[in-house]
């Protein structure tokens, strides 16, 4: 009898321990969610040792969230090379896995199509996010309940719209023209000013890209200006709007806007953001002559943001600093130099491997003119509607009191046919019956 309560006691402990152990991984996950902006060595850590006890427990499901977790802290720390490794990585063990997770897949793409993008792979961007925008499909149609109660039932659109801009930058402009178009109408159908505004700001780079100047404005003041846009989203338009002013040459329209883009995102965005546009004045004060102060917007810039190493179009920077210090400082030209040499090969490469893609893009372009030439139409049709429907009415109302008056008159010349035949059957049948009496 000792000998079986000692076993019981046995088995009792060792669930406990294994119990423990798995909640100890995901305390591990939490405990470095938590630390991973301040401590980002230490979340490794921790995710490290929650992923090895979740293999030693055969926890397929906590050995891909924990390879997704390294994910996360690499991208942040800019590491995108073992961000790819540790997200790839996670898929592989999801797709070996007998759970079905399609939200997890979603998340894995999604953030596998971001890595492509960093390395200038926007075709294979795309493609990721085709893959991730089927899983959340297929999330949103199977778990419909849950994607409700997390207000995740349009998940899709935020894949797509990222999904038309990877396949804008690969230079298959008609097929994110066709996503775009379909957001499009869809915003305007639903009244969401927000995915109206980062699509019209999408229509908008298109048309810069193809030197429709004004067109382009109009998208991005849309976006720029509209009700209910998001500060960010703002701010994002009013730099394209300076951007654009300033290859027209208007540079003080370039600056002013420069500057309102800048002072929203310092409150409301990224410092990668503020970085872009810092280096948008920069160069605006470079080409207006004043040297000086776009050293000074370039070197705020670096100090904003200090990972443009893994964003290639980023460390163009450095080349711009050197051709300013070449006017005023001879050794930090050569530094900046060097900075900018050392990364030009790989930019190059990425360069030199995109397409010639006028003809798609000029095609694209047409069919943005077809709908706006549609719309236009269909708005003047309906100003005419406005304006000269009460006469309309009128007219309507004469056409029905016209046939009304021709069919009483119809009506009553029957009558009077019917009465006038009626009255001659009535003689007639009176003359035979006279008749007959007659001959009796």
């Amino acid at each position: 009898m000792l000998k079986v309560v000692y076993t019981l006691i046995f088995i009792f402990c060792t669930q406990l321990f294994v119990v423990g152990q798995e909640n100890s991984a995901d305390d591990l996950l939490n405990d470095a969610l938590g630390i991973m902006s301040e401590d980002p060595e230490e979340a490794i850590d921790l995710t490290m040792r929650a992923f090895k006890l979740a293999g030693k427990n055969g926890d397929s499901y906590g050995m891909i969230s924990a390879k997704s977790v390294m994910g996360d802290i690499s991208m942040q720390e800019g590491d995108f090379e073992a961000a790819y490794i540790n997200f790839s990585d996670a898929l592989e063990y999801l797709e070996k896995s007998d759970t079905v997770d399609v939200y997890n897949r979603m998340l894995i793409l999604s953030n596998l199509a971001e890595i492509k993008s960093v390395y200038g792979d926007h075709g294979g961007a795309a493609d990721l996010y085709g893959l991730s925008n089927k899983a959340a499909m297929e999330y949103v149609q199977n778990y419909s309940d849950i994607a409700e109660e997390y207000d995740e039932l349009n998940v899709s659109v935020e894949i797509l719209y990222n999904q038309a801009q990877e396949l804008k930058l690969d230079g298959r402009y008609l097929e994110a023209g066709d996503i775009l178009l379909k957001l499009w109408e869809d915003s305007e159908f639903e009244k969401d000013t927000i995915l109206l505004a980062k699509v019209v700001n999408e229509l908008g780079m298109i048309r810069k890209e193809n030197k429709q100047y004004n067109d382009a404005l109009e998208f991005f003041a849309i976006s720029a200006f509209g009700d209910g846009v998001e500060e960010y989203i703002q701010a994002i338009a009013m730099h394209n709007l300076a951007e654009t002013y300033m290859e027209q040459g208007d540079f003080v329209k370039a600056e002013k806007y420069y500057g309102e883009a800048l002072e929203k995102k310092m409150i409301h965005s990224s410092e990668s953001s503020q970085f872009r546009t810092l280096l948008g004045q920069g160069e605006l004060f470079f080409k207006k002559g004043d040297v000086n102060l776009a050293i000074e917007k370039w070197e705020t810039a670096l100090t904003t943001y200090d990972k443009v190493e893994s964003y290639p179009d980023l460390f163009v920077v450095y080349d711009w600093l050197q051709k300013a210090y070449l006017k005023t400082d001879l050794q930090k030209a050569s530094v900046y130099g060097d900075l900018y040499s050392g990364h030009i090969k790989e930019w190059m490469k990425i360069q030199s491997s995109q397409r010639n893609n006028a003809p798609t893009l000029q095609a694209f372009n047409t069919k943005i003119d077809t709908i706006l030439a549609d719309r236009q139409l269909k708005a003047e049709r309906l100003a005419l509607l406005k304006r000269y429907w009460p006469f309309g009415v009128v007219a309507l109302l004469l056409i029905l009191l016209l046939v009304y008056t021709v069919q009483v008159s119809f009506n009553r010349r029957r009558e009077r046919l019917l009465e006038e035949s009626l009255k001659l059957d009535r003689a007639s049948v009176a003359d035979e019956i006279l008749n007959r009496i007659r001959r009796d």
